[in-house]
Protein backbone atom coordinates (compact mmCIF):
# COMPACT_ATOMS: atom_id res chain seq x y z
CA UNK A 1 0.00 0.00 0.00
CA UNK A 2 2.77 2.44 0.83
CA UNK A 3 3.99 1.72 -2.73
CA UNK A 4 0.74 2.58 -4.37
CA UNK A 5 0.76 6.01 -2.46
CA UNK A 6 3.74 6.59 -3.88
CA UNK A 7 2.99 6.41 -7.07
CA UNK A 8 -0.23 8.45 -6.90
CA UNK A 9 2.15 10.91 -5.61
CA UNK A 10 3.89 10.82 -8.79
CA UNK A 11 1.32 10.70 -10.75
CA UNK A 12 -0.30 13.60 -9.13
CA UNK A 13 3.14 15.75 -9.12
CA UNK A 14 3.55 14.88 -12.96
CA UNK A 15 -0.08 15.86 -13.72
CA UNK A 16 -0.12 19.30 -12.52
CA UNK A 17 3.67 19.92 -13.93
CA UNK A 18 2.60 19.04 -17.25
CA UNK A 19 -1.09 21.10 -17.09
CA UNK A 20 1.26 23.92 -15.24
CA UNK A 21 3.32 23.80 -18.94
CA UNK A 22 0.63 23.63 -21.31
CA UNK A 23 -1.11 26.55 -19.59
CA UNK A 24 2.16 28.32 -19.67
CA UNK A 25 2.38 26.83 -23.55
CA UNK A 26 -0.55 27.84 -24.75
CA UNK A 27 -0.73 31.17 -25.59
CA UNK A 28 -2.04 31.93 -29.33
CA UNK A 29 0.94 34.72 -29.14
CA UNK A 30 3.65 32.75 -29.16
CA UNK A 31 4.89 30.73 -32.00
CA UNK A 32 3.73 27.47 -33.18
CA UNK A 33 7.17 25.21 -32.04
CA UNK A 34 6.24 27.12 -28.37
CA UNK A 35 2.26 25.69 -28.65
CA UNK A 36 3.38 22.43 -29.99
CA UNK A 37 5.04 21.78 -26.56
CA UNK A 38 2.33 22.77 -24.87
CA UNK A 39 -0.34 20.64 -26.93
CA UNK A 40 2.91 17.59 -26.44
CA UNK A 41 2.26 18.48 -22.17
CA UNK A 42 -1.34 18.83 -22.69
CA UNK A 43 -1.24 15.48 -24.30
CA UNK A 44 0.73 14.18 -21.49
CA UNK A 45 -1.19 15.35 -18.59
CA UNK A 46 -4.22 13.19 -20.30
CA UNK A 47 -2.15 10.11 -20.19
CA UNK A 48 -1.60 10.48 -16.69
CA UNK A 49 -4.84 11.16 -15.60
CA UNK A 50 -5.83 8.20 -17.44
CA UNK A 51 -3.76 6.26 -15.57
CA UNK A 52 -4.86 7.31 -12.29
CA UNK A 53 -7.96 5.08 -11.56
CA UNK A 54 -5.78 1.59 -12.77
CA UNK A 55 -2.85 2.53 -10.64
CA UNK A 56 -4.02 -0.64 -8.18
CA UNK A 57 -4.44 -2.86 -11.09
CA UNK A 58 -1.71 -1.91 -12.93
CA UNK A 59 0.12 -5.02 -11.33
CA UNK A 60 -2.39 -7.85 -11.53
CA UNK A 61 -1.00 -9.71 -14.31
CA UNK A 62 -3.44 -8.34 -16.87
CA UNK A 63 -0.39 -7.83 -19.93
CA UNK A 64 -3.58 -6.81 -22.57
CA UNK A 65 -4.69 -3.86 -20.37
CA UNK A 66 -1.38 -2.50 -19.82
CA UNK A 67 -0.41 -2.66 -23.64
CA UNK A 68 -3.57 -1.19 -24.55
CA UNK A 69 -2.54 2.26 -21.79
CA UNK A 70 0.62 2.15 -24.07
CA UNK A 71 -1.14 2.03 -27.43
CA UNK A 72 -3.12 5.33 -25.87
CA UNK A 73 0.53 6.85 -25.03
CA UNK A 74 2.37 5.76 -28.19
CA UNK A 75 0.52 8.81 -30.35
CA UNK A 76 3.09 11.47 -28.34
CA UNK A 77 6.21 9.72 -30.30
CA UNK A 78 5.49 11.67 -33.50
CA UNK A 79 4.71 15.25 -31.47
CA UNK A 80 7.69 14.86 -29.69
CA UNK A 81 9.78 14.87 -33.04
CA UNK A 82 6.75 17.87 -34.42
CA UNK A 83 8.86 19.88 -31.47
CA UNK A 84 11.96 19.43 -33.09
CA UNK A 85 11.29 19.87 -36.53
CA UNK A 86 9.99 22.84 -36.05
CA UNK A 87 13.00 24.52 -33.84
CA UNK A 88 15.41 23.56 -36.31
CA UNK A 89 12.84 24.61 -39.54
CA UNK A 90 10.47 26.79 -37.92
CA UNK A 91 7.41 26.78 -40.13
CA UNK A 92 7.63 23.48 -41.53
CA UNK A 93 5.79 21.49 -39.63
CA UNK A 94 1.65 21.97 -41.02
CA UNK A 95 -1.18 19.63 -39.89
CA UNK A 96 -0.59 17.18 -43.12
CA UNK A 97 2.55 16.34 -42.04
CA UNK A 98 1.64 15.59 -38.36
CA UNK A 99 -0.88 13.46 -39.37
CA UNK A 100 1.27 11.03 -42.09
CA UNK A 101 3.66 10.93 -38.89
CA UNK A 102 0.68 9.67 -36.24
CA UNK A 103 -0.71 7.30 -39.00
CA UNK A 104 1.74 4.57 -38.89
CA UNK A 105 1.42 4.28 -34.64
CA UNK A 106 -2.20 5.09 -35.18
CA UNK A 107 -2.23 1.88 -37.73
CA UNK A 108 -0.11 -0.40 -35.32
CA UNK A 109 -2.10 0.47 -32.07
CA UNK A 110 -5.41 -0.24 -33.54
CA UNK A 111 -4.20 -3.68 -35.59
CA UNK A 112 -2.81 -4.68 -31.62
CA UNK A 113 -6.41 -3.85 -30.06
CA UNK A 114 -8.20 -5.61 -32.83
CA UNK A 115 -6.67 -8.44 -32.78
CA UNK A 116 -4.71 -8.72 -29.45
CA UNK A 117 -1.53 -9.97 -30.88
CA UNK A 118 1.76 -9.30 -29.50
CA UNK A 119 3.78 -8.61 -32.51
CA UNK A 120 1.73 -5.43 -33.92
CA UNK A 121 3.18 -4.41 -29.73
CA UNK A 122 6.98 -5.06 -30.70
CA UNK A 123 6.29 -3.22 -33.76
CA UNK A 124 5.41 -0.52 -32.29
CA UNK A 125 7.68 -0.42 -29.72
CA UNK A 126 10.61 -0.98 -32.18
CA UNK A 127 8.89 1.46 -34.51
CA UNK A 128 9.22 4.11 -31.85
CA UNK A 129 12.84 3.02 -31.61
CA UNK A 130 13.27 3.79 -34.67
CA UNK A 131 12.01 6.51 -35.38
CA UNK A 132 13.39 8.24 -32.19
CA UNK A 133 16.61 7.12 -33.48
CA UNK A 134 15.55 9.07 -37.06
CA UNK A 135 14.93 12.30 -35.13
CA UNK A 136 18.03 11.99 -33.24
CA UNK A 137 20.66 11.31 -36.65
CA UNK A 138 18.58 14.42 -38.60
CA UNK A 139 18.55 17.65 -35.35
CA UNK A 140 22.51 16.33 -35.19
CA UNK A 141 22.94 17.02 -39.05
CA UNK A 142 20.07 20.15 -39.01
CA UNK A 143 21.79 22.06 -35.92
CA UNK A 144 25.30 22.99 -37.87
CA UNK A 145 23.02 23.94 -41.08
CA UNK A 146 20.65 26.04 -38.65
CA UNK A 147 23.65 28.13 -36.98
CA UNK A 148 25.33 28.83 -40.65
CA UNK A 149 21.79 30.56 -42.00
CA UNK A 150 21.25 31.96 -38.46
CA UNK A 151 24.62 33.81 -39.06
CA UNK A 152 23.89 35.37 -42.41
CA UNK A 153 20.78 37.07 -41.10
CA UNK A 154 22.19 37.84 -37.12
CA UNK A 155 24.51 40.11 -35.87
CA UNK A 156 24.10 38.33 -32.53
CA UNK A 157 23.04 34.77 -31.60
CA UNK A 158 21.85 34.96 -27.85
CA UNK A 159 19.01 33.32 -26.97
CA UNK A 160 18.29 32.42 -30.81
CA UNK A 161 20.62 29.58 -31.49
CA UNK A 162 19.96 26.19 -30.70
CA UNK A 163 23.40 24.52 -29.04
CA UNK A 164 21.18 23.77 -25.95
CA UNK A 165 18.72 21.66 -28.63
CA UNK A 166 21.44 18.96 -28.54
CA UNK A 167 20.92 18.72 -24.87
CA UNK A 168 17.18 18.55 -25.20
CA UNK A 169 17.51 15.88 -27.97
CA UNK A 170 19.34 13.84 -25.47
CA UNK A 171 17.00 14.00 -22.61
CA UNK A 172 13.75 13.27 -25.47
CA UNK A 173 16.11 10.21 -26.25
CA UNK A 174 16.23 9.26 -22.52
CA UNK A 175 12.51 9.90 -21.97
CA UNK A 176 12.30 7.57 -24.73
CA UNK A 177 14.49 4.77 -23.88
CA UNK A 178 12.54 5.17 -19.77
CA UNK A 179 9.12 4.31 -21.51
CA UNK A 180 10.04 1.96 -23.46
CA UNK A 181 11.78 -0.13 -20.49
CA UNK A 182 8.48 0.60 -18.79
CA UNK A 183 6.31 -0.67 -21.99
CA UNK A 184 8.36 -3.81 -21.97
CA UNK A 185 8.68 -4.55 -18.17
CA UNK A 186 5.68 -3.50 -16.41
CA UNK A 187 6.16 -2.96 -12.73
CA UNK A 188 6.02 -0.34 -9.96
CA UNK A 189 10.22 0.48 -10.56
CA UNK A 190 9.70 0.97 -14.07
CA UNK A 191 6.86 3.31 -13.71
CA UNK A 192 8.59 5.36 -10.84
CA UNK A 193 12.08 5.52 -13.24
CA UNK A 194 9.96 6.82 -16.34
CA UNK A 195 8.06 9.61 -14.08
CA UNK A 196 10.99 10.71 -12.18
CA UNK A 197 13.17 10.82 -15.56
CA UNK A 198 10.32 12.80 -17.55
CA UNK A 199 9.72 14.73 -14.72
CA UNK A 200 13.19 15.70 -14.47
CA UNK A 201 13.95 15.68 -18.08
CA UNK A 202 10.69 18.13 -19.18
CA UNK A 203 11.90 20.46 -15.93
CA UNK A 204 15.16 20.89 -18.32
CA UNK A 205 13.64 20.85 -21.17
CA UNK A 206 10.98 24.03 -20.53
CA UNK A 207 13.44 26.20 -19.10
CA UNK A 208 15.71 26.17 -22.88
CA UNK A 209 12.44 26.60 -24.45
CA UNK A 210 10.89 29.21 -22.46
CA UNK A 211 14.39 31.34 -22.91
CA UNK A 212 14.30 30.82 -26.93
CA UNK A 213 13.45 33.51 -28.80
CA UNK A 214 11.99 32.91 -32.37
CA UNK A 215 14.24 33.53 -35.79
CA UNK A 216 12.80 34.95 -38.67
CA UNK A 217 11.03 31.97 -41.04
CA UNK A 218 13.69 32.86 -43.35
CA UNK A 219 16.78 31.45 -41.30
CA UNK A 220 15.64 28.25 -41.47
CA UNK A 221 14.10 27.94 -44.69
CA UNK A 222 16.74 29.75 -46.91
CA UNK A 223 14.66 32.39 -48.54
CA UNK A 224 13.11 35.50 -48.19
CA UNK A 225 10.52 36.20 -45.56
CA UNK A 226 7.45 37.72 -46.73
CA UNK A 227 7.31 40.83 -44.36
CA UNK A 228 10.87 41.66 -44.85
CA UNK A 229 10.07 41.51 -48.85
CA UNK A 230 7.49 43.99 -48.05
CA UNK A 231 9.08 46.42 -45.73
CA UNK A 232 12.39 46.41 -48.06
CA UNK A 233 10.15 47.16 -50.87
CA UNK A 234 8.30 50.23 -49.55
CA UNK A 235 12.30 51.89 -49.10
CA UNK A 236 14.21 51.31 -52.40
CA UNK A 237 16.31 53.99 -53.08
CA UNK A 238 17.92 52.74 -55.76
CA UNK A 239 17.86 49.73 -58.64
CA UNK A 240 19.65 46.34 -57.87
CA UNK A 241 19.92 43.69 -59.82
CA UNK A 242 17.19 40.87 -58.84
CA UNK A 243 17.67 37.63 -57.72
CA UNK A 244 15.17 36.20 -60.43
CA UNK A 245 17.10 37.73 -63.23
CA UNK A 246 18.92 34.90 -64.97
CA UNK A 247 21.10 37.05 -67.24
CA UNK A 248 22.40 40.63 -65.85
CA UNK A 249 25.36 42.27 -67.88
CA UNK A 250 28.76 41.72 -65.50
CA UNK A 251 29.10 45.77 -66.04
CA UNK A 252 25.63 46.29 -64.42
CA UNK A 253 26.70 43.98 -61.74
CA UNK A 254 29.91 45.30 -60.85
CA UNK A 255 27.99 48.81 -60.70
CA UNK A 256 25.30 47.63 -57.99
CA UNK A 257 28.29 45.89 -56.15
CA UNK A 258 30.28 49.09 -55.87
CA UNK A 259 27.16 51.33 -55.05
CA UNK A 260 26.18 48.71 -52.43
CA UNK A 261 29.71 48.24 -51.00
CA UNK A 262 29.45 52.15 -50.45
CA UNK A 263 26.17 52.06 -48.88
CA UNK A 264 27.22 49.33 -46.64
CA UNK A 265 30.94 51.55 -45.94
CA UNK A 266 29.02 54.93 -45.01
CA UNK A 267 26.69 52.46 -42.98
CA UNK A 268 29.27 51.28 -40.85
CA UNK A 269 32.41 53.81 -40.68
CA UNK A 270 30.39 57.09 -40.25
CA UNK A 271 26.69 55.62 -38.80
CA UNK A 272 27.97 52.75 -37.05
CA UNK A 273 25.11 50.66 -37.48
CA UNK A 274 27.24 47.44 -36.24
CA UNK A 275 27.08 49.66 -32.34
CA UNK A 276 22.97 48.32 -32.38
CA UNK A 277 23.40 44.78 -30.62
CA UNK A 278 20.14 43.81 -32.06
CA UNK A 279 21.16 44.37 -35.69
CA UNK A 280 19.95 41.92 -38.70
CA UNK A 281 20.37 42.10 -42.19
CA UNK A 282 17.06 42.73 -43.03
CA UNK A 283 17.42 45.84 -41.31
CA UNK A 284 20.30 46.54 -42.81
CA UNK A 285 18.71 46.26 -46.52
CA UNK A 286 16.07 48.00 -45.45
CA UNK A 287 18.49 50.87 -44.74
CA UNK A 288 20.13 50.54 -47.40
CA UNK A 289 17.14 50.11 -49.92
CA UNK A 290 17.44 46.38 -51.09
CA UNK A 291 16.16 42.98 -50.23
CA UNK A 292 17.98 40.27 -47.72
CA UNK A 293 18.74 38.02 -49.94
CA UNK A 294 20.86 40.51 -52.29
CA UNK A 295 22.80 41.58 -49.21
CA UNK A 296 23.60 37.80 -48.21
CA UNK A 297 24.70 37.24 -51.80
CA UNK A 298 26.82 40.34 -51.22
CA UNK A 299 28.43 39.34 -47.88
CA UNK A 300 29.13 35.58 -48.40
CA UNK A 301 30.44 36.46 -52.32
CA UNK A 302 32.53 39.35 -52.21
CA UNK A 303 33.24 39.98 -48.35
CA UNK A 304 33.43 35.86 -48.24
CA UNK A 305 32.02 36.45 -45.11
CA UNK A 306 28.81 36.30 -42.90
CA UNK A 307 27.00 38.89 -42.06
CA UNK A 308 27.81 37.50 -38.38
CA UNK A 309 31.60 37.89 -39.28
CA UNK A 310 31.60 40.98 -40.71
CA UNK A 311 29.50 43.13 -37.94
CA UNK A 312 31.75 41.53 -35.36
CA UNK A 313 35.08 42.28 -36.99
CA UNK A 314 33.89 45.93 -36.49
CA UNK A 315 32.39 45.31 -33.53
CA UNK A 316 35.81 44.07 -32.15
CA UNK A 317 38.24 46.97 -33.88
CA UNK A 318 36.13 49.30 -31.79
CA UNK A 319 36.74 46.84 -28.60
CA UNK A 320 40.42 47.39 -29.54
CA UNK A 321 40.37 50.80 -29.42
CA UNK A 322 38.00 51.07 -26.08
CA UNK A 323 40.78 48.88 -24.40
CA UNK A 324 43.82 50.43 -25.50
CA UNK A 325 42.63 54.16 -25.41
CA UNK A 326 40.15 54.00 -22.00
CA UNK A 327 39.96 52.21 -18.54
CA UNK A 328 36.93 50.94 -19.09
CA UNK A 329 35.75 47.75 -17.33
CA UNK A 330 35.47 44.79 -19.77
CA UNK A 331 31.51 45.12 -19.01
CA UNK A 332 31.37 48.72 -20.35
CA UNK A 333 33.73 47.83 -23.53
CA UNK A 334 31.54 44.78 -24.29
CA UNK A 335 28.23 46.70 -23.90
CA UNK A 336 29.73 49.77 -25.95
CA UNK A 337 31.03 48.05 -28.56
CA UNK A 338 27.64 46.14 -29.67
CA UNK A 339 27.93 42.92 -27.81
CA UNK A 340 25.14 41.42 -25.97
CA UNK A 341 27.02 39.99 -23.23
CA UNK A 342 30.70 39.87 -21.82
CA UNK A 343 30.80 36.31 -22.59
CA UNK A 344 30.01 36.81 -26.60
CA UNK A 345 32.52 39.54 -26.17
CA UNK A 346 35.23 37.60 -24.83
CA UNK A 347 34.51 34.63 -26.91
CA UNK A 348 35.03 36.72 -30.06
CA UNK A 349 37.73 38.82 -29.33
CA UNK A 350 39.56 35.94 -28.70
CA UNK A 351 38.51 34.08 -31.91
CA UNK A 352 39.79 37.07 -34.05
CA UNK A 353 43.00 37.97 -32.19
CA UNK A 354 43.84 34.73 -30.67
CA UNK A 355 44.23 36.49 -26.84
CA UNK A 356 41.67 37.84 -24.71
CA UNK A 357 40.81 41.28 -23.96
CA UNK A 358 42.41 41.39 -20.85
CA UNK A 359 45.52 40.14 -22.51
CA UNK A 360 45.62 42.48 -25.28
CA UNK A 361 44.69 45.50 -22.82
CA UNK A 362 48.09 45.11 -20.55
CA UNK A 363 50.22 44.25 -24.05
CA UNK A 364 48.79 47.81 -25.31
CA UNK A 365 49.67 48.90 -21.74
CA UNK A 366 53.46 48.25 -21.84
Amino acid sequence: MELEHLLYLMYGMCIMFHLMMAWIFSRRSLPLSKRLIGALMLLVCIQYVKDVPWVSSFYSGNCFHDRLSTCFDIVTVPVYAMVLFEFCRPGSVTLRRGLLAELPFLIFSLLYIVFVNSFFFYVLIAMSIVYGTWCAVWTLHELPVYHRRLKEEYSYDEEINLHWLRGVMLLFYLILAAWVYQALFQGFLSDLIYMITSLVSWSVVCYFINRQDVVIKAVACGGDSESADVQTSEVQTFSLPSETESSVPSAVATSADVQIAQCIQKAFEEDKVYLNPKLRLSDLAARIGTNRTYMSQYFNQTCEQSFYEYVNDYRIRHSMQLLSDTDLTLEVVAEMSGFNSLSTFRRAFIQQNGRSPQQYRSEMAL
